[in-house]
């Protein structure tokens, strides 16, 4: 399933094990779309390991340039954009991975906008928080959407169904109480108030 790479205001990590996250690590960066890309590989398991360490809030544009693209100082971020211009790339690497390779994994890893920062997730809940990006984020919610419909759908003609067979019963049982012209009986008259002239 397609996801979003852009999300906020969520925490970087979900109960996903340190295990899997590696698994899913290994498993990207050995996928026909990294294998050569040798930095980009680089950059993705140096953050991934640095945050699974403990050092998230370490993860800098100068610590990466220097650690994984062997910048030396003066290294001036402001003035050399290499981290930049990598991790959008990285972000773009991972959307294809994700839409092709990555479709049935378990652990999605993600890096929000302006952030150094990786974000493991596991696969199954981005549904119910509705994390996806762009033509991805539309795809689930139309699927969403169908199938919300064909539910509705069929509701509302079990529905439907319902309430004409309520009526026919209806109609029913107010037929079978109303007399019809057939069965009409004229009141009986006790003999016993007639006078004799009129029971001759």
């Amino acid at each position: 399933m397609k996801q979003n790479l852009a999300i906020a205001q969520f925490p970087s990590r979900e109960d996903v094990s340190e295990e899997a996250i590696r698994e899913q690590l290994s498993r990207i960066v050995e996928s026909a779309i990294f294998a050569q890309s040798e930095r980009l590989s680089r950059f993705l398991r140096f953050t991934v390991e640095t945050t699974l360490a403990g050092g998230a809030d370490q993860l800098k544009e100068y610590l990466i340039g220097t650690e994984v693209y062997d910048r030396k100082p003066p290294y001036q971020p402001n003035v050399d954009s290499i981290v930049r211009s990598e991790a959008r790339r990285l972000r773009s690497k991972l959307k294809d991975y994700y839409e092709s390779y990555g479709k049935a994994d378990l652990v999605f890893i993600y890096y929000r906008i302006g952030s150094y920062v990786p974000v493991f997730r596991r696969q199954r809940s981005i549904p119910a928080i509705r994390v996806a990006a762009g033509r991805a984020l539309s795809e689930v919610l139309v699927e969403e959407l169908v199938a919300q419909a064909g539910d509705i759908s069929v509701m509302e003609q079990i529905r439907g169904v319902q309430i004409v067979f309520e009526g026919t019963l209806r109609i029913s049982r107010l037929s079978t109480k109303s007399p019809t012209s057939g069965s009409f009986r004229r009141p009986a008259i006790s003999r016993r108030n007639l006078k004799p002239s009129e029971c001759a």
